[in-house]
């Protein structure tokens, strides 16, 4: 009876089967630990990206106005501030275009003021509008019909019709009315180009007095005879001096009227 304990207790396929049933049980044991601590991972892990992300997902403080990422920021600006700065704009464009148009016109009518005064002081015209039937001539005598001889002329003859009104050569002040036994009726005009102007040969109605004022082209009496030159056709006689001393009236007349 013994020695049959024994053999069933040595039979080696016994002893392989427990050995094969313990190592899968240890096998099976491990894989499940090692299935636990996986899950205890997993649970951890998501966790901290959890938080991770919450954090992340936390609103950022608002831009300020100085960079962004780097790149300079700033502040978007509303409607209403908008809408102000282009009016501003507009505004000071159109004062600063009234202000240089306002310029302008300053400058412009100061110009033209200055042109006009200028115009106004330069201003001469003809006496009347005859055509010169006789030069100055104050060294060489020349025939006169009427006196018949030879004598200087000291002025110029210019034709016009038997009482054609006579007009002032420029701006002046009338200085002598008087009647001249050879030239006749004559004034004497100081003109203000420093030319003083006289006018012969006038009828006795004299249109201007001693010290008035005349304009260029004021009317200042009309055309009618001259006694030394009664022979020749209708016309003025007109005779220029400056400083006193006689110049040729028809290159004064030539230079500004």
């Amino acid at each position: 009876m013994k020695s049959n304990t024994k053999e069933k207790n040595n039979n080696p396929k016994k002893n392989a089967g427990f050995y094969i049933a313990l190592a899968l049980c240890i096998t099976a044991i491990g894989g499940a630990a090692w299935t636990t601590y996986s899950s205890v991972l997993d649970y951890q892990t998501p966790k901290e990206e959890s938080s991770a992300q919450s954090e992340g997902s936390k609103p950022k403080d608002k831009p300020t106005d100085k960079t962004v990422s780097g790149l300079e920021y700033s502040k978007p600006e509303s409607k209403t501030e908008s809408s102000e700065k282009t009016a501003n704009t507009i505004l000071e464009s159109s004062s600063e275009s009234s202000e240089e148009s306002s310029e302008l016109s300053i400058e412009e009518s100061s110009s033209e003021s200055s042109e006009i005064s200028q115009e106004n002081e330069n201003k001469f015209i003809k006496p009347i509008d005859g055509k010169i039937i006789k030069g100055y001539s104050p060294e060489n005598p020349v025939y006169s019909k009427t006196m018949g001889d030879w004598r200087v002329h000291e002025g110029i003859d210019i034709t016009a019709d038997d009482g054609e009104k006579v007009r002032a050569y420029s701006d002046g002040i009338v200085k002598k009315v008087y009647n001249d036994e050879l030239l006749g009726y004559s004034i004497e005009i100081e003109h203000n180009n420093g030319i003083t102007m006289i006018y012969s040969g006038l009828s006795p109605t004299i249109l201007v007095k001693e010290g008035e004022s005349v304009s260029c082209g004021d009317y200042i009496g009309a055309v009618f005879t001259i006694p030394s030159e009664i022979m020749d056709e209708v016309h003025l006689h007109l005779t220029a001096k400056k400083d006193g001393k006689l110049i040729d009236a028809q290159a004064v007349l030539e230079k500004n009227a």
